[in-house]
């Protein structure tokens, strides 16, 4: 049995309600337990169990959920350096990689060997579109690469191209893993209501202002979900009021869903995907992953959304969706999602996006000599 820990960030809980890259690392999590790995999660104050029926253990980073931050995660290495280097591999998913830096600096070459790095939000826009910076383009990549022999993992082709071009020495990413949902969780309904849903934080690269212009230009019904528990959220929403009342001007209809933080959130959110028409994401960046597309395309419903960043290696154009890059690629993608075949998103989420595929990637990578 092979132990592995991963490292969560310690921002938000593990799984957050609104953001991917924590409810992806939880995923990780349940992957290696189902294969039958003893694992530990190190996680922020607030977090779950990644699995109530295997060997699974779930330790906390000190300090309490309104403390933490990137900063903080520095708590975690002076704590738990110890226990986590006891375990055969550390899967590093948080934001400074103190455990891989301090494994660089004052652990054994044994140690060094073991640690993986994952690189989410490194893309070779992150300065425009305000995403995670990460390690890259900092000192501690350098620091990363000089006292540690690390491995890096992508979690899309975009994050691998993102960190090729940083003026940082060459990261050796070694393989891409991409994120993973649970598709026996998500999975389809029994009925489709007409309407397209818009599940995103309403921050502006997140595209809510142009699908608020598609739905008013073709007077549909538009389903938003502005994500949960921030109150930047609502203030970003406010923002987008004027742009609100001119689609209903024009005849769309929209309804604001306000999806409470309890513990029946992802079983309401998959509601809204199952009866979806299509779930809308027309992003204005280069995201490094999409959690939200794999999770509608578990639910049946197929997606409709930017051809940027990692969304091409998400959604088969013309088959689980429609990829597009301006407004008129848009409407024409929204007359003809009714014509998809209603099999392929979730047969290509089965096929793809379960969380063991994920778990037995890494596997695989960690283990080649």
């Amino acid at each position: 049995m092979t132990r592995i820990a991963v490292l969560s960030t310690t921002t938000y809980s593990t799984p957050a309600l609104s953001y991917g890259g924590e409810t992806a690392f939880h995923h990780f999590a349940k992957g290696f337990c189902e294969l039958g790995h003893d694992v530990t999660l190190y996680a922020a104050p607030g977090s779950l169990p990644p699995h109530e029926n295997c060997r699974c253990r779930l330790k906390y980073i000190p300090g309490t959920y309104s403390e933490m931050s990137y900063d903080r995660e520095w708590l975690l290495a002076e704590w738990h350096y110890n226990a986590i280097m006891a375990n055969d591999y550390v899967l590093d998913c948080s934001l400074n990689h103190p455990v891989a830096e301090w494994a660089g600096w004052y652990g054994p070459p044994e140690h060094q060997q073991k640690i993986a790095v994952v690189l989410n939000g490194v893309t070779s826009h992150v300065p425009r579109c305000g995403l995670y910076n990460t390690v890259v383009g900092s000192q501690k990549w350098k620091e990363l690469l000089v006292y540690g022999r690390t491995q890096f993992f992508g979690t899309s082709f975009e994050t691998q191209y993102g960190a090729a071009i940083q003026p940082v020495p060459e990261p050796a990413i070694l393989g891409i893993v991409p994120f993973s949902t649970d598709v026996n969780f998500y999975t389809p309904g029994d009925r489709k209501e007409d309407y397209l849903l818009f599940l995103s934080r309403p921050t502006a690269y997140k595209g809510l202002a142009q699908a608020l212009e598609l739905v008013g230009e073709r007077k549909l019904h538009l389903k938003i979900v502005p994500g949960l528990g921030h109150a930047s959220h609502t203030v970003e929403l406010e923002q987008h009021r004027p742009l609100i009342e001119a689609a209903i001007s024009r005849g769309a209809t929209i309804d604001v869903v306000a999806i409470p933080q309890t513990s029946q959130h992802h079983v309401l959110k998959r509601e809204l995907y199952r009866r979806a028409r299509a779930l809308l994401a027309p992003v204005q960046c280069h995201e490094p992953f999409g959690l939200t597309l794999i999770e509608s395309l578990a639910c049946g419903t197929p997606v409709i959304c930017s051809r940027m960043g990692a969304f091409p290696e998400i959604i088969k154009h013309g088959v689980t969706g429609f990829l597009c890059k301006n407004k008129a690629e848009y409407l024409e993608a929204i007359d003809r999602v009714g014509d998809l075949n209603p099999q392929a998103p979730r047969a290509d989420a089965e096929n793809r996006w379960h969380y063991t595929r994920a778990a037995a990637d890494y596997m695989r990578l960690l283990e080649k000599p």
